[in-house]
């Protein structure tokens, strides 16, 4: 097993890599700027250069599985949702289809299951979330999508809660715990559904575990 994690550098993406660090999963990071190998050289992954904007198919070489962690900052607008939270997002299924990985894991947002009742400022990029995911669902790899939120960065309880819809008063998961689910479903096979949560007192091994919705992958 060797997994690929496209957007390590993020507040989610570095979580995930220490997880699997700690969890002793070869993994290789994708970075678009050299400067930031030092952090990730430390945790023992193995480093690709590469831009979600541009032709990033080099950076499946020898991997088996994929998380997909990147997103687009709030402050960015319009055009980088579309790019990061979308476009990019489809052609990591195509990439990973191409080279039959064993697993996509992709981390999307709770607000994709409805796009259309989000607030004014996240409704673009919910729906750019949710076109991203309807693609890897339909592309015919092996994926899981994530939709967590609202998203904090308290430290782990190890605990969350199903839902598929964002309510008002919905409790924060921390970023970390979502670092812990992503990691979880490529060490438990987890394939072919999606899982939206937010914070709760359920232990997260519990959870997946208890998902008749997902097949265990072989």
């Amino acid at each position: 097993m060797k997994v690929l994690l496209i957007g390590a550098h993020g507040r989610t993406g570095r979580h995930i890599a220490r997880e699997l660090q700690r969890e002793a999963i070869p993994f290789k990071v994708m970075l678009r700027k050299s400067a930031h190998k030092p952090e990730f050289v430390a945790l023992g992954a193995e480093i690709v250069l590469g831009d979600l904007t541009h032709d990033f198919s080099h950076a499946f070489d020898d991997v088996t599985h994929v998380i997909y962690a990147a997103g687009s900052a709030e402050s960015e607008g319009v055009n980088e949702e579309r790019a990061i939270d979308r476009d990019a997002v489809q052609r990591t299924a195509d990439y990973a289809r191409r080279r039959r990985v064993q697993q996509l894991v992709v981390i999307s947002a709770i607000s994709a299951y409805w796009p259309d009742a989000s607030s004014l400022a996240l409704k673009h990029y919910s729906k750019m979330k949710r076109e991203g995911d309807d693609y890897v669902e339909k592309r015919g790899v092996p994926y899981v999508i994530l939709r967590p939120g609202p998203l904090s960065d308290e430290p782990a309880s190890g605990t969350i809660a199903l839902a598929s819809e964002r309510a008002a008063n919905a409790p924060p998961v921390s970023r970390e715990d979502v670092a812990h689910v992503a990691v979880q479903c490529v060490q438990l096979g987890l394939r072919d559904g999606v899982v939206g949560f937010v914070g709760g007192d359920l232990p997260i091994g519990d959870v997946l575990a208890g998902i008749s919705s997902l097949a265990l992958g072989g």
